[in-house]
């Protein structure tokens, strides 16, 4: 044998010498006896490999965790996906959405400004915006209301595209019928504005979330206004009440987009789901797009 090791005895009888282990049973798998039995190895003990580790020790691994949790309890090593990995990325996912949205809308109302005959065309047709706000309406429901919509992949972007183009008509249609500078300065306006929200909602720890009630008191204050001004509009024109129904449009929208941005940041009495991305995506987009219409008629139209 590879040991030099008496054979096996069929007997049945012991085939280590006693001699050398008075007392106790044969040496344990792969013992090495004093370097003569194995002259490959001159270090003296060689040890067995250790056992395979059980499916559950795994387990723990993987959240971190090794025995009974020891420095590690917190999973701060886990190789699965924290709360926080999956909110940052739910956050740039929307905001990527937000700004691939508003890049589109602004590429389809510049082109009556780079195009005459264009200009000319959508001021004359009145049935171009009420088309593009039909489907906006009912695309705007769908990715609101019908959570099938929103989260079946590819229906929510084909959904959220058909969105964005009815917008992007109706802003360019709104934006046809007012003046180069007040364009620009209602978009200044709007950029800074969006801007200083987000840096301000992302960092404050004040939770407009909790106070959904109040916020619903003031939007439908508002509707009610909004409906006086409509009913006025048809028998007289006030230009004071549409700019003060423009102001406090614009200010609400700047209220709705801070809420948004601290359901989508998370942490706060309520959020939105990570799977929810068109939904946050949509809600913020929409504000931003209502705040800079508002401003527009704020600083007045043809």
């Amino acid at each position: 044998m590879s040991y030099n090791q008496q054979p096996y005895n069929p007997a049945y009888q012991n085939p280590y010498p006693q001699q050398q282990y008075q007392g106790q049973g044969p040496p344990p798998p792969g013992f090495n006896m004093g370097g003569q039995q194995n002259q490959s190895n001159q270090g003296g003990a060689y040890f067995a490999p250790p056992p395979p580790m059980h499916g559950g020790m795994f387990n723990q691994m993987e959240n971190g965790q090794q025995g009974g949790g020891g420095d590690n309890a917190d999973g701060k090593y886990s190789f699965q996906f924290s709360d926080k990995t999956i909110r940052a990325a739910f956050v740039r996912k929307v905001f990527s959405l937000v700004f691939i949205m508003l890049c589109i809308v602004a590429a389809v109302t510049v082109v009556p400004w780079v195009h005459d005959p264009t200009m000319k065309m959508v001021r004359r047709n009145t049935a171009l915006y009420l088309g593009s706000y039909v489907i906006f309406f009912v695309t705007y429901l769908s990715l609101v209301c019908c959570e099938g919509v929103r989260r079946k992949f590819p229906a929510n972007l084909i959904v959220t595209g058909i969105f964005t183009l009815a917008t992007s008509v109706m802003t360019m249609v709104i934006s046809a019928h007012h003046d180069a500078n007040v364009v620009l300065l209602a978009l200044a306006i709007c950029i800074g504005c969006t801007l200083s929200i987000i840096a301000f909602a992302s960092q404050t720890k004040f939770d407009l979330t909790a106070h959904m009630g109040y916020i619903f008191i003031i939007s439908m204050c508002f509707m009610m206004f909004g409906l006086v001004v409509v009913v006025c509009s048809m028998f007289f024109r006030i230009k004071f009440l549409i700019m003060i129904y423009a102001l406090g449009g614009a200010l609400i929208m700047m209220l709705y987009l801070f809420l948004d941005i601290q359901m989508m940041m998370g942490g706060k009495k309520y959020e939105i789901s990570p799977e929810d991305y068109i939904f946050a995506a949509v809600q913020i987009f929409i504000d931003i797009v209502q705040m800079f219409w508002y401003l527009l008629t704020l600083f007045g139209s043809r």
